[in-house]
């Protein structure tokens, strides 16, 4: 899912990749031949985020600018789950996976934190908006219930009607 963050918008180049099921968020600039993988999140949360060309944000990894330029130089690769704050990290960079680099959120004051968060994200709107889910039709237009006695009851008379015409097949062959 792309998204603003109030006036700033990704800049992500037409050769690179973003899963559809990544984030990228407000003042983030993807270069050409980088990827963007499933669960990843590269959000700008007060200052831009810029990643190189050829670099992979691998599954579930997170790349978050809050109060510092986070820079991902060309050719480098965040692991499976990594967590990567704040930092400048130069061409051919590894984070390993579930790595924790730059500013930890946790030294934060929490509560000043999610103010800041909210204040952040007020005008947060989607870029590429997803395909509905799949609504219940209306109430008028789903088949009635069916009245399951009366087609019981239907189907044994049918049934007594069926057994009644055999019988009187069976005399008739006997000539009674």
């Amino acid at each position: 899912m792309i998204y603003s963050c109030g006036a700033k918008r990704p800049k992500i180049d037409e050769e690179a990749y973003v899963a559809p099921t990544a984030v990228v968020s407000g003042d983030v600039t993807i270069a050409a031949g980088s990827a963007i993988l499933h669960g990843a999140v590269v959000t700008a949360e007060g200052a831009p985020i810029e990643i190189g060309e050829h670099c992979v944000v691998m599954e579930h990894a997170v790349l978050r600018a809050t109060t510092k330029k986070l820079v991902l130089g060309a050719r480098s690769l965040v692991g499976v789950g990594a967590y990567v704050v704040d930092a400048s990290l130069g061409a051919d960079s590894h984070v390993p996976n579930a790595a924790t680099l730059g500013e930890s959120s946790r030294s934060r004051n929490a509560e000043s934190y999610a103010a800041f968060l909210r204040k952040t994200h007020a005008d947060d709107e989607a870029i590429e908006e997803r395909k509905p889910a799949k609504r219940a039709a209306p109430a008028e237009t789903l088949p009635k219930p069916v009245d399951v006695q009366g087609v019981d009851s239907a189907m044994m008379l049918e049934l007594q009607e069926m057994e009644h015409r055999r019988q009187e097949a069976l005399r008739k062959q006997r000539g009674s």
